[in-house]
């Protein structure tokens, strides 16, 4: 009987070459170590809700006509949970007497300590991009072309009472929109207390 003999030829390592390298080439890619980058929609088997129909942070709307992904108030509409500020943004002379002392007490170290850190985070949350972390006014928005806004820790803010700080927050003041509408009123006298904290720093 005659015995046949199999030999693999070129064609076959070649395969065997190809196949390593695809399978390279898919752990690569699922582990993370394989990336590139696209502006075209990927393709996705199963998405996870990846890809939603929603504003993303720092990018324009295609539903409005102004595209602004962030909408205004409705005019004579208050939050839930929240309350018409009532004074405007030139009604500075009123702040002291409508909206008086920081009703927030920081007289023991327990309260000190939650209401500075509670300042502290919802300070550097929303103030930060133009005042900077050091309330100087060297935020991230002077570098991009912005005016520099008040330096926080200078003399001038220094006289104001706190219920013009407040009002500020609030309302405003020049180019600087207000805040009522995005800080609680007592995450906004928290701010109060940061800002007098930083104060103690002198300008540097």
């Amino acid at each position: 009987m005659e015995q046949q003999t199999h030999t693999r030829g070129f064609g076959f390592y070649l395969k065997i070459v190809i196949g390593l390298a695809l399978a390279g080439f898919i752990v690569g890619v699922l582990s993370g170590s394989i990336t590139w980058f696209s502006e075209d929609t990927p393709i996705m088997i199963i998405n996870d809700m990846d890809d939603q129909f929603k504003v993303k942070p720092q990018v324009g709307s295609t539903f409005y006509t102004d595209r602004k992904s962030g909408r205004e108030p409705l005019p004579n509409t208050v939050p839930i949970e929240g309350s018409a500020y009532p004074l405007d943004k030139p009604d500075f002379d009123k702040a002291d007497s409508l909206i008086g002392a920081n009703p927030l007490d920081i007289s023991t170290p327990e309260k000190r300590q939650y209401i500075l850190s509670r300042g502290k985070n919802r300070y550097e949350a929303f103030c930060t991009p133009c005042h900077n972390y050091d309330g100087q006014g060297n935020g991230a928005v002077v570098s991009r072309g912005f005016q520099n806004p008040p330096n926080l820790r200078d003399e001038v803010t220094k006289a104001k009472t706190d219920a013009h700080l407040f009002h500020i927050i609030s309302a405003g003041q020049n180019i600087m929109n207000g805040y009522a509408d995005k800080i609680k009123p007592n995450d906004r006298w928290s701010i109060v207390h940061y800002v007098r904290e930083m104060q103690k720093l002198g300008v540097k």
